[in-house]
């Protein structure tokens, strides 16, 4: 099946005129022309719903080519799809070419129902580049996308575009598209970028906004090793960042910021969970630079926590409480501010360095995430012997904090609720390789208790918030004995829920 390798990243104009310039460019001599692409769909948006794209470009004046898609993109805006191309003429789809049966059959049944949904029209600056034994076509493009009505077929929207694309023309491995990208990056502000053109125009056509993303199932399989198992878990979580990121920028909803966080602690998760089958300079270099944007984002989540679920219900139960209004006011401040933070630490060049480093040592032919230690090599059996003992490990570090817990501080439930957070997110990475219905209610009562240390969390957290605010005697009396006597019920439910839990009956 013919595929699809290519590396996407966004650049802003002023960026983009500085690339010619750059060594790994300024020898070549690029080609220039102009690309006219229109996509098709149902009016249902069939072939969107099943990640097809289908377009006819117009190349110059008359060259004319049928193009069809298929495959989601992986993270770190490295894309490997399904595609299948052949010369055509204007409104003319011939499906034969796909030599995927069951998505030949479905172009055809629709066939009929096909029209215009948005087109693009750009300028591309292309250089063909030899690296690392592979060459490498370099293509700069330059214009706009137009969504058109499926009623009338009016142009309703538009906007611009302005990205490079690495495509892997010939070569053995993507590592060639990283190693000149991070080689462009050093001078000029490439940031990856996961959405193509056509999940641009879809999203332009239908004048929508993408809600925040959650975690997607484990990928992992049994045939894996534990480094390839990691490795898909690591892409999985970077994708689930990514997918918040424009969210996150943009400051439109709270939930971006902590589905984002939420990607960079299970990445940071899934480093502990497969420590013994990672080259040790592979996590010393980046588990750690992940660990710092996590607390870069970490500052907008407290305060978003605390005006909505601990100062929200006391305001309700103390309504007109003039000491309570100046508190919001003061953190409604403090939480904008931090919301910027959040927005500049996620468009920077150094985070765009980040993503686009680790997904190279990602992809790379011999990935520096195996090493010859335990659980390296894969065979049958391996990771599921491999799942079972990191498995048990994170249980055990829970029984060591929980085994007197009416005598746990503030710090020892802290410690308490990150253990429980590890063991969730190792479950749910090798969740594919564990009985179903036994991990259903582990989880369960996991989720129950990991929530109940969440909102104890909330109330020590809130404490140290107000703390940082400053003195404001009513407001912080009031808020102080109302936090006092959340932990206190808390603190009871949780010594009788970690009693239960640790009783049961573990699925691996």
């Amino acid at each position: 099946m013919p595929s699809e390798i290519e590396l996407k990243l966004s650049v802003s104009s002023a960026q983009a005129r500085r690339l010619a310039a750059q060594p790994a460019l300024a020898a070549v001599r690029p080609q220039r022309f102009r690309l006219f692409n229109t996509y098709y769909d149902t009016p249902g948006l069939d072939l969107c719903r099943q990640g097809i794209a289908l377009r006819l470009r117009r190349k110059g004046r008359s060259e004319w080519l049928m193009t069809v898609k298929g495959g989601d993109p992986a993270a770190g805006a490295l894309a490997r799809r399904s595609e299948w191309e052949a010369p055509t003429q204007p409104d003319v789809f011939d499906f034969d070419i796909v030599t995927d049966d069951g998505l030949c059959a479905f172009l055809k049944a629709h066939q009929a129902e096909l029209r215009p949904v948005f087109s693009t029209d750009f300028t591309r600056t292309a250089w063909t580049v030899e690296r690392s034994g592979a060459r490498v076509e370099v293509a700069l493009d330059r214009g706009r996308i137009d969504a058109v009505s499926l009623a009338d077929g009016v142009t309703q929207a538009s906007e611009p575009i302005c990205e490079l694309e690495l495509e892997l023309i010939e070569g053995p491995s993507p590592d060639a598209l990283f190693e000149l990208a991070i080689e462009l990056a050093a001078d000029v502000h490439l940031h990856p970028a996961i959405a193509s053109k056509a999940e641009r125009g879809y999203a332009l056509a239908v004048a929508a906004v993408a809600p925040p993303a959650k975690s997607v199932p484990s990928p992992v399989e049994r045939r894996m090793s534990p480094g390839e198992a990691f490795r898909s878990i690591a892409l999985a979580c970077l994708l689930q960042l990514q997918r918040n990121e424009q969210g996150v920028v943009s400051g439109r909803d709270p939930e971006y910021v902590h589905q984002a966080r939420v990607g960079i602690r299970r990445l940071r998760s899934s480093f502990r969970a497969f420590a013994p089958a990672l080259a040790p300079a592979f996590a010393e270099t980046y588990a750690p630079r992940w660990s710092e944007l996590g607390r870069q984002l970490g500052g907008t989540r407290d305060w978003d926590v605390f005006l909505a679920e601990t100062l929200a219900p006391l305001e309700k139960a103390f309504p007109r409480d003039a000491g309570l209004d100046r508190l919001r006011e003061r953190s409604l401040a403090v939480q904008s501010a931090a919301q910027a933070s959040a927005a500049v630490a996620l468009s920077g060049e150094e985070y765009s360095r980040l993503v686009l480093a680790f997904s190279a040592a990602l992809f790379r032919q011999e990935p520096p995430t195996i090493d010859s230690g335990e659980g390296s090599k894969g065979g049958k059996g391996v990771l599921r012997k491999f799942a079972g003992r990191r498995l048990q490990k994170c249980l055990a570090a829970i029984r060591k904090i929980a085994r007197k817990p009416a005598r746990l501080d503030d710090a020892g439930w802290h410690r308490l609720r990150i253990a429980f957070k590890r063991l969730r997110y190792t479950l749910e990475f090798f969740a594919p390789l564990l009985p179903r219905k036994c991990l259903r209610r582990y989880l369960k009562r996991l989720v129950a208790i990991q929530d109940l240390l969440g909102k104890f969390n909330d109330q020590v957290t809130a404490a140290r918030l107000i703390e940082e605010l400053g003195p404001d005697d009513d407001a912080t009396s009031l808020m102080t004995g109302w936090i006092a006597g959340r932990k206190h019920l808390l603190t009871q439910a949780l010594i009788e829920a970690l009693a239960d839990f640790l009783a049961l009956r573990k699925p691996w």
